[in-house]
């Protein structure tokens, strides 16, 4: 009996009914030398905690790996890996300086069936999207747990099954599939989808036990694994493999930290340590906070009791100046004010930055009027506004949250008695507020600190990065008027070690930003003007003009329409721009280039998922689309990928072929005591080319405008007490 066929007999193993057994298939979700979860070389059908994301590092010869790794469903998990291949040249020594060969890849694993009593989980995946086949598989895998013991089965192609000598049962369908096509060594396109290797070429078993050891955290691996290594060859020889069954050790230093060695193709230890994190938790408890306002209930007597037939002058000063003196221990500011006609009811124009949710600063504005509004004012009206414009507006009634504060009403209740307005295009004097100027503009904001500056991914090295001294500022003219500018002061870079020149054959709009990080490092980092408004009910419209990012200048401007209470937006902007010297000064240099692009926002009802298409004409001159996925956790954290796709043939692009990456986005509550809307991005893009390339320009308004956003209006009304 072949050895293909031996194993797939161990595959009845999954096949029976099983009891669940002492441990949780938590339990087993061990990562494995790939950064994806399974045992050494090869995946099982677990998953990680749904918010899971962390980085690993793994050495295997002649593999050293650095991965980011995700799990932004219950069903989906995903994985960037950075390779140095230390047994492959990167090129002529001439071309290279004589380094190893760097490879970049994404993966991803799809869960096709939970586990029950009655059956294994089983999930698909791809080991090597979009890279050059050095790690290419693919595998379907079931996994079964059995007492304090976890068993994995799997068929896999390329890599994973190079080992098998089983036909590929597509190949009996379509004669094509019984190919794999080019090899596994690099030859592919780099950086091509790899769509014409996908579930090609013969098929080959592997799979493998983890126990969970007595000993606490510590979990035992043994697999088969169904490479053979054929096809991975280095400077002309091929990894050696004298036994297809690899051993290994996983221990949990903590929840967030974890380390592995092992024994691998019976020649090889091996090692990987892991950090991760969940991006679903809501971070450190708020201390630094304000505390919420106290509670306070009108007397009996006193509700319902006629408001006066007028108010001086000098009692709506008062009033608004109690309002304000309440808010202002909340850290909200009062834009404007405006008492109704019958002056039972009170609206006010809120800034803040210190809540994401609008109905955290709906529940904490309602309570502090409470404290000091006179009794006959029984309802109000909180607007919030961001960047100058109106995004949410919520009326509520007083009544309510003094019912939650004797414990006889509900958030729920609060709720049912809400209601809910589009945002109006006026500014406040507009409206007829009563003080519409409350805000002391203009007004002046400055901030300094450490920064860091990185170039990820690329084939000089995974990581080149500078830490720097920021000083910005910023200063509002008007309501949505604002200049800002920034500066940077190199402390410490290794930006010099680069020396992989652009070979671009495309107008160099991006892949001279090794010039950029090694000139610029005292640099005018941004000094631009934005003026935002809102011409019709939930439409904005900017204009921005300046330096916008470290590589242009010029002149932009934008429009959304975002209607309330619809999971889609659609808007359109211009740029036109010029090219900063590499020094990143004042100067310009003589590219310039109009572009621009319309884009379609849609909120799916699941997950948090955002998807974004936009299409139009990229820096470069070149016409295409641009297509993103974004997953958003409750803790405001999110995860995203894109690919631009253009009129630009893979030949000319380059390495790559098209343009990709992805990007986190951490928010600083996930870090600090105090609530904040701040947060921190970093965008992963594997190749630095010039065709699909957007300029950074101004204020992206869909961002801006997101605290109106359905989800935040009808999400968790618990917020109302916070």
């Amino acid at each position: 009996m072949s050895r293909s066929r031996a194993a797939l007999a161990a595959a009845a193993l999954l096949s029976g009914t099983l009891q669940p057994g002492t441990a949780a298939a938590a339990d087993f979700d061990t990562l494995n030398d790939l950064g994806g979860v399974g045992l050494l070389q090869t995946p099982s059908a677990r998953f990680s905690d749904v918010g899971t994301f962390g980085v690993g590092i793994s050495h295997i010869k002649p593999y050293n790996q650095i991965q980011l790794f995700a799990t932004p469903t219950p069903w989906l998990e995903t994985t960037f890996r950075y390779t140095d291949v230390t047994d492959r040249a990167f090129g002529p020594v001439e071309f290279s300086g004589n380094q190893s060969y760097k490879d970049r890849s994404f993966g991803f694993k799809l869960r096709l069936i939970e586990e029950s009593e009655r059956g294994p989980a089983v999930a698909i995946g791809v080991q090597d999207f979009g890279g050059t086949g050095v790690l290419g598989g693919e595998y379907i895998v079931a996994s079964r747990r059995y007492y304090d013991f976890d068993l994995s089965f799997g068929l896999g192609w390329g890599r994973l099954g190079a080992g098998g000598d089983l036909r590929n049962p597509l190949g009996r369908l379509i004669s094509r599939f019984d190919t794999r096509g080019a090899a596994a060594d690099g030859s592919n396109t780099p950086g091509g989808s790899g769509v014409s290797r996908l579930f090609r070429g013969k098929l080959g078993p592997f799979g493998g036990i983890q126990w969970r050891t007595p000993v606490p955290y510590l979990n035992l691996k043994l697999e088969y694994d169904g490479n053979d290594y054929s096809s991975e060859r280095g400077n002309g020889t091929r990894i050696r493999q004298s036994l297809p069954i690899n051993v290994g050790l996983d221990y949990a230093v903590s929840d967030s930290f974890s380390v592995g060695v092992g024994f691998e193709r019976g020649e090889r230890a091996s090692f990987h340590l892991a950090l991760r994190t969940s991006l679903e938790g809501s971070g450190p408890r708020k201390t630094l906070d304000p505390p919420p306002p106290p509670p306070r209930v009108r007397a009996p007597e006193s509700i319902g009791q006629p408001a006066p037939d007028a108010i001086s002058e000098a009692d709506g000063d008062a009033l608004v100046l109690a309002a304000e003196t309440a808010l202002r221990q909340q850290a909200f500011e009062i834009a404007a004010v405006k008492l109704s006609p019958d002056r039972r009811g009170l609206s006010l124009w809120i800034e803040q930055n210190s809540y994401r949710s609008p109905l955290v600063v709906l529940g904490r504005t309602a309570r502090a009027l409470n404290t000091v509004m006179p009794a006959w004012v029984d309802h109000y009206t909180v607007i919030g506004v961001d960047a100058g414009v109106e995004v949410w507006r919520l009326h509520v009634l007083r009544k309510d949250f003094e019912a939650m504060a004797q414990y006889r009403g509900s958030p729920e209740e609060t709720r049912r008695h809400a209601d809910s307005d589009p945002p109006l295009p006026d500014d406040p004097a507009a409206q007829g507020a009563d003080h519409p100027d409350r805000l002391r503009l203009p007004r002046f904001n400055w901030d300094t600190g450490p920064g860091f500056r990185q170039q990820i991914g690329g084939p000089d090295g995974f990581y080149f990065g500078q830490i720097l001294w920021r000083l910005t500022a910023d200063v509002r003219l008007t309501q949505g008027w604002t200049i800002g500018g920034g500066l940077a002061f190199n402390i410490v870079n290794n930006f010099n070690n680069i020396t992989l020149a652009s070979d671009s054959q495309l107008p160099r709009v991006r892949s001279d930003i090794v010039q950029y990080l090694q000139n610029g490092q005292q640099a005018v980092t941004k000094l631009e003007t934005n003026y935002i408004w809102s011409p019709a009910s939930t439409v904005y419209a900017r204009v921005s003009a300046g330096i916008f990012e470290e590589m242009y200048g010029g002149i932009g401007a934008e429009v959304l329409w975002r209607p309330q209470f619809q999971r889609w937006a659609i808007g359109a902007n211009v740029n036109v721009v010029q090219q900063r010297d590499f020094a990143e000064r004042f100067n310009f240099r003589d590219y310039r280039v109009a572009t621009g692009n319309l884009n379609l926002y849609y909120e799916f009802p699941w997950y948090g998922l955002k998807a974004k298409v936009s299409g139009g004409r990229y820096l470069a001159k070149d016409y295409g689309s641009t297509i993103e996925l974004t997953r958003e956790f409750k803790s405001g954290a999110s995860l995203g990928v894109f690919a631009t796709f253009t009129n630009v043939p893979a030949r000319v692009f380059g390495e790559g072929s098209f343009d990709k990456g992805f990007f986190i986005n951490i928010p600083f509550d996930l870090l600090f005591a105090k609530s904040t809307r701040r947060s921190a991005s970093f965008l992963f893009r594997p190749l630095t080319r010039d065709g699909g390339q957007k300029v950074r320009d101004g204020i992206d308004l869909y961002n801006a405008t997101d605290a109106g956003n359905p989800g935040r209006i009808v999400g968790d009304w618990a917020d109302v007490t916070r």
